[in-house]
């Protein structure tokens, strides 16, 4: 054989074990997956929160049967008794309970209202359950009369209990009795020193009265009330106006310290 056929035969060997698919089995070509997920953009998860179902409507009651606030559980700590918001401490037979100042001048007939009470003619407004309030007195030892029968006629029956306001000013803790926010229009003169009553609100058709007005402590005889004025000056519902001269200004935190007689 010639030299030239056996170069071209050597050179194809060559070729043909330097060629990538040498010993390879040949096989159909894999398609192109295409984009991967990650690269489509942000998975779900990466979106955001999911969108939440729209809430319930609220549910309306009729008016005077809304359902009424559950008391709180009494949690004891060795002498002192906590109520939601209501402090009793067993062993001074003292009752506290916190708010702020809410009006500073103007006609009143409440001292102390709950946040949805008459706020627009009460002194202060304290943030507590009126029920959790009243198991709290009761507790003290307090006792209510017999409720009075309707609006201004007393006077009031029940306990005697004074009633003490405590609030910082100037950075001096200040302690002053109930009846020095309260301002007689007709005397001109602040309310004399006087005793306040537990009636106790009434209970009507199976219903904690409290609950109707949050009147907690009234200057204007109320049968709903907590407590009243024992002061002849509550039978009167224009007679009391809230004292400028001793008030805190408006928003005032304070603290009021009920203490049985």
């Amino acid at each position: 054989m010639s030299r030239r056929p056996l170069g071209f035969l050597a050179l194809g060997l060559i070729l043909a074990l330097c060629s990538p698919a040498a010993g390879q089995e040949t096989g159909p070509a894999t398609p192109d997956p295409g984009p991967q997920t990650s690269d489509l953009g942000p998975r779900t998860s990466d979106l955001g929160p999911r969108t939440s179902p729209p809430p319930a409507p609220p549910v309306i009651y009729p008016a005077g049967s809304e359902p009424e606030p559950e008391p709180s559980p009494v949690r004891w700590d060795g002498p002192v008794a906590r109520l939601g918001a209501v402090t009793l401490d067993s062993a001074a037979k003292t009752v506290s309970a916190t708010g702020w100042v809410n009006q500073t001048e103007g006609l009143v007939e409440l001292l102390a209202c709950g946040p949805k009470g008459k706020v627009h003619e009460s002194v202060f407004v304290l943030a507590v359950n009126p029920i959790d309030l009243q198991a709290a007195l009761l507790l003290a030892g307090l006792k209510g009369g017999e409720p009075m029968a309707g609006m201004g006629e007393g006077p009031p029956q029940g306990s005697p209990v004074d009633i003490f306001v405590e609030w910082d000013q100037d950075g001096e803790r200040r302690r002053e009795r109930a009846e020095t926010f309260v301002w007689q229009i007709a005397e001109d003169a602040v309310l004399p020193e006087c005793s306040w009553i537990f009636t106790g609100s009434m209970i009507r058709e199976g219903r904690f009265m409290g609950f109707a007005e949050e009147s907690l402590a009234a200057t204007y005889w109320d049968p709903y009330a907590l407590v009243n004025l024992g002061h002849p000056q509550g039978a009167d519902d224009e007679a009391l106006h809230a004292n400028p001269r001793t008030t805190p200004p408006y928003g005032t935190p304070v603290t009021f310290f009920f203490v049985p007689r």
